[in-house]
């Protein structure tokens, strides 16, 4: 199996793990309000495609979703859950968070996920474990969200991954967000998001979702969906920030299967 830890990538999730660790630290511990206002939930979803280089184009679909509870004051916790399908792949993954927060100025947490795709061939499968931290920033209108950390799986590459995204609250319903990622696989690609929350009335927790991706070896993936949160009855900001951490762990794992089982076969198995 090819491994990619080169000097760049290693150093790049390492700078994002101290930065996220050294900026919100301080901040989290004496939290003015709860970690996690109340127990809540959010499920999305959604449609999904990518393609690099040497596959052809790959269309799925997922359904995901979230629980975060309360821990003491200062924590709390979310478990993350993904199931779907990628041209006949089946998908199953998990995800757990651990975090301390303080909803005015952010949050610095741990992480663990893993993601299975299930294929036809001589793989079987694809598995990816990770493990590693997280953080947000919480500035008026913006928010800089954080992940770094290491993964490693079954016939998938091995070696750090890191991201920064930055997100513009255009109101307090609609969010648009910048940012860049790095993994062993994709090496770097660069990220669009936008969500905004209609707050109709008969839904007031639904939102509408879509999200790209672009970046080395002709990367390209994109996934529109919706989204539906349980709770009580917030602005998308105030979920995000009272509530459940933006990331789900194995959506964010998904661009480290590789696209094809073709393409694994050839590059990532010696």
């Amino acid at each position: 199996m090819r491994k990619v830890t080169g000097i760049p990538a290693t150093l790049g999730a390492a700078a994002i793990g101290v930065a996220l660790t050294a900026a919100t630290a301080g901040t989290a511990h004496a939290a003015s309000a709860p970690a996690v206002g109340q127990l809540n939930a959010k499920a999305a979803i959604s449609g999904l495609y990518n393609k690099t280089n040497n596959s052809d184009a790959m269309w799925g679909e997922t359904l995901d979703g979230s629980v975060t509870a309360p821990l003491t004051h200062d924590f709390g916790f979310q478990t993350d859950a993904l199931l779907g399908s990628r041209q006949g792949s089946n998908l199953l993954g998990v995800g757990e968070h651990i975090f301390m927060r303080d909803p005015s100025t952010g949050l610095v947490g741990l992480t663990a996920s893993y993601l299975k795709a299930d294929v036809n061939g001589p793989t079987g499968f694809y598995g990816v474990s990770r493990i590693g931290g997280e953080g947000e920033l919480y500035s008026g209108p913006f928010t800089v969200a954080m992940q770094s950390g290491y993964q490693a799986g079954h016939h998938v590459d091995n070696g750090f991954y890191g991201s920064l995204t930055g997100y513009w609250y255009a109101d307090d319903n609609l969010r648009l967000g910048l940012g860049a990622e790095n993994d062993p696989t994709r090496d770097t690609t660069g990220l669009a998001d936008v969500e905004y929350m209609p707050h109709l009335a008969d839904a007031p927790g639904m939102a509408l979702f879509a999200n790209a991706g672009a970046g080395d070896h002709d990367y390209r993936a994109a996934r529109i969906g919706v989204r539906f949160y349980f709770g009580a009855d917030k602005s998308l900001k105030d979920r995000n920030r009272e509530d459940d951490p933006v990331t789900n762990l194995p959506n964010d794992a998904l661009g480290s299967v590789p696209p094809a089982p073709e393409t694994a076969i050839q590059n990532h198995i010696v």
